[in-house]
């Protein structure tokens, strides 16, 4: 950087130093996830919102910051062959730079595989961006290439399954990168003026996308570098790389994606396994303080405070243990679970789940819950920092910054209807209903929901078969083997498809565009939006999320949409098809034999169903099930909330389906489906942005 243009920013750098730590400078900040600054307690979409960008590319990185100035990388194409780097205006979200590069190691792009997600390094000379294909690259504040390095070719190639996702961590005028793959593995310690190695640590093949920990020993008053490898760890010493001490435990991968987390002289090391969460204190390392028994930890890190430590499950479970003891102090229930690094801001911990909900919570040893927040997320939500005067929340495409601008909710009457969140029993239980039922309520009970006009039925707890149907000989793979469900608790379930006349309340309500009508060809299904008896469609899932906690409830899992639709039923459909369901046999003005049009004729299948007029039907047209529940097969599929994923042969209670995924599930099958494909078992595979003309959704509460 040229000497004026440091002296700049280092004088922004002063400026900005009135608000308390402006400096973001990487993953998880310095390590312990802790901010001065005093971060919002209330927003949404629709208030509180500073700015909201589309960024370049794809990222999973977390965004560094400061002097005014928002840096972050991304890459772009189908192999992943560019690499994005861009700095942005922290005031208006305006971009000032952006530089692309071309990847040193392109792979083919993947939900399961890592996309820009180290986080780079920041300090007052420089940005060292590295990205997972070992390509780690210096510029200065304005976009000035410093060095760049290619890991490939000095180390050896990167392999990885999920490929490369470790982020950086800085000490002075050094950078620490751990790549522990399934080749060589190696700690390597990198100069900040030129990128020459200063040491190398290799290691025997891993696999694994933790990030190293720098902690100061006040016995010795000396950094120490701690690595997290096979449950366990290692300590260095950051000048020349030489092992002080290791205490490896054999957990191996279930705790190769969180990193380990310290605050003072205590360290945990975290695990997706029950028991495998532990702790220990720098003077004696060898030594656990505690393990954790029902607390683990799947993506994001742990946060660790003065007095606690915190820990998010695979399926949202938030646990809260005793730091010193590691005894249980609360639990609860997330939305769903956490990629993005929590924060601990003025003794308030902060969540960000990957749908887009934040839960804020008091620093104690009971549950205080502060604030429930939504973004109707794009995608899912993978990083949260802290700005001088905001927060910055991240998905993959977009940039929010959250700014408490003394805005208040201008629907406060979503929160009267959610529930508090509650303790959880084990990592598999539900919170309650909500709204809890009337003493007595019986199955297939209905209420009106006063938020859109909608009937609610009551569906109460029970177990079922999910899956393909003993008398079905059409199930997919995906829909085998079937095995025993439970809900252990009842919930209520919109008696139709949400209709376009209530979606048009959500739309008014929320300052919302409807979306363009559906259409099959140039025939518009319904012009104008004008039929407001018909399901909506042409919603994505997050369109369809946003819709449910405007209206006070969530959208259902996959086992509870099946568990519904049977009601009771262990056939493959809960009565003759033509009784129950719009398809595309019938939704048009003659009736069709789509079967034999699919097979005999694929390429006319659509044309002919435009030209008959077949469309979506009004809801509740056709005959209910024992549950008093329409349209569950046919008219239009629906949302649920699960990831799609493959089912196996074990009893299970409370499904919340997996934690991650390349798509979501819709259930039913719709008006422009063959008979085939109308069953109480049958998936179907969306991309999360997915917005069609055959898919709707019904909410849960």
């Amino acid at each position: 950087m040229p000497f004026s243009l440091c002296i700049a920013f280092s004088a922004a750098l002063v400026a900005a130093a009135a608000e308390p730590n402006h400096m973001w400078g990487g993953f998880r900040g310095t390590g312990d996830s802790h901010t001065q600054i005093d971060l919002p307690l209330s927003w949404s979409d629709r208030h509180n919102i500073a700015w909201k960008i589309k960024t370049p590319g794809f990222g999973q990185s977390t965004p560094v910051s400061a002097g005014g100035r928002i840096f972050f990388t991304a890459i772009d194409g189908k192999k992943k062959e560019t690499l994005l780097i861009v700095s942005l205006d922290a005031s208006t979200g305006k971009e000032i730079w952006k530089k692309s590069f071309p990847s040193s190691r392109p792979q083919e792009v993947g939900d399961r595989v890592a996309r820009a997600a180290p986080t780079p390094a920041l300090d007052e000379r420089g940005l060292y961006a590295m990205f997972d294909s070992g390509d780690l690259i210096a510029l200065d504040h304005d976009g000035g290439v410093l060095w760049k390095k290619n890991f490939n070719e000095e180390y050896g190639v990167i392999q990885n399954g999920h490929d490369f996702g470790s982020s950086l961590r800085q000490s002075g005028n050094t950078l620490f990168a751990f790549v522990n793959h399934v080749g060589p593995s190696y700690l390597v310690s990198i100069a900040k003026k030129d990128g020459a190695t200063k040491w190398k640590a290799d290691f025997p093949a891993e696999g694994g996308w933790n990030t190293p920990l720098v902690v100061t020993q006040k016995s010795s008053a000396k950094p120490v570098l701690l690595l997290q490898r096979k449950g366990g760890v290692a300590g260095y010493d950051p000048e020349n790389g030489k092992l002080l001490w290791e205490d490896l435990r054999e957990f191996g991968r279930e705790s190769a994606i969180p990193s380990l987390s310290a605050y003072g002289e205590t360290v945990v090391v975290p695990s997706n396994s029950k028991g495998g969460s532990w702790a220990f204190h720098l003077d004696n390392p060898k030594q656990s303080l505690w393990t954790a028994k029902a607390a683990t930890n799947a993506y994001s890190s742990p946060l660790l405070t003065a007095k606690r430590a915190y820990f998010v499950n695979a399926v949202g479970a938030l646990f809260a243990v005793d730091l010193a003891t590691g005894k249980d102090l609360w639990s609860t229930r997330l939305a769903s679970t956490t990629w993005a690094s929590a924060l601990h801001s003025n003794g308030r911990v902060y969540f960000f789940t990957g749908d887009g909900s934040t839960y804020i919570f008091k620093d104690a040893d009971t549950m205080e819950k502060i604030a429930e927040n939504h973004l109707d997320a794009d995608a899912t939500v993978y990083a949260a920092a802290p700005l001088a005067d905001g927060l910055l929340i991240r998905t993959g495409t977009s940039l929010w910054k959250v700014k408490d601008l003394g805005q208040k909710d201008p629907t406060p009457e979503l929160s009267k209807n959610r529930a508090p969140a509650s303790p959880v029993a084990s990592a598999g239980a539900e919170p309650p209903p909500l709204p809890p039922p009337a003493p007595g309520t019986k199955a297939g009970e209905t209420r009106v929901n006063t938020a859109d006009g909608l009937k609610v039925v009551w569906i109460p707890a029970g177990n079922f078969q999910m899956g393909c149907s003993a008398d079905d000989a059409e199930c997919e793979k995906d829909e085998k083997p079937s095995h025993k469900v439970t809900l252990s608790r009842g919930f209520w379930l919109s008696q139709t498809e949400v209709t376009v006349g209530a979606f048009k309340k959500f739309a008014a309500a929320t300052n919302r565009k409807l979306p363009e009508e559906p259409a099959l060809f140039t025939t518009k299904l319904n012009p104008g939006w004008i039929d407001e008896s018909q399901p909506m469609v042409r919603v994505s899932r997050s369109d369809a999320q946003a819709y449910c906690r405007w209206s006070g409830g969530r959208l259902p899992t996959e086992a509870e949409w099946e568990y519904a639709a049977r009601a009771g039923s262990s056939a493959s459909r809960y009565s003759p098809l033509a009784d129950i369901g719009w398809y595309g046999d019938n939704s048009g003005t003659d009736a069709l034999d789509t079967t034999k049009l699919a097979r005999e004729q694929r390429g006319a299948f659509m044309p002919t169903l435009a030209k008959n007029g077949n469309r979506p039907r009004s809801v509740a047209s056709k005959k209910a099930n024992a549950f008093g529940l329409f349209d569950m097969i046919g008219n239009v599929a629906e949302w649920t909330s699960d990831w799609h994923d493959l089912y196996i042969a074990t009893d299970v209670v409370d499904p919340k389906g997996a934690a991650d995924g390349e798509k979501r599930v819709a259930r039913g099958g719709a008006w422009n489906f063959p008979p085939s494909s109308l069953r109480v078992s049958t998936r179907l595979k969306l991309s999360i942005d997915a917005s069609n003309d055959f898919t709707g959704f019904r909410c849960a509460q």
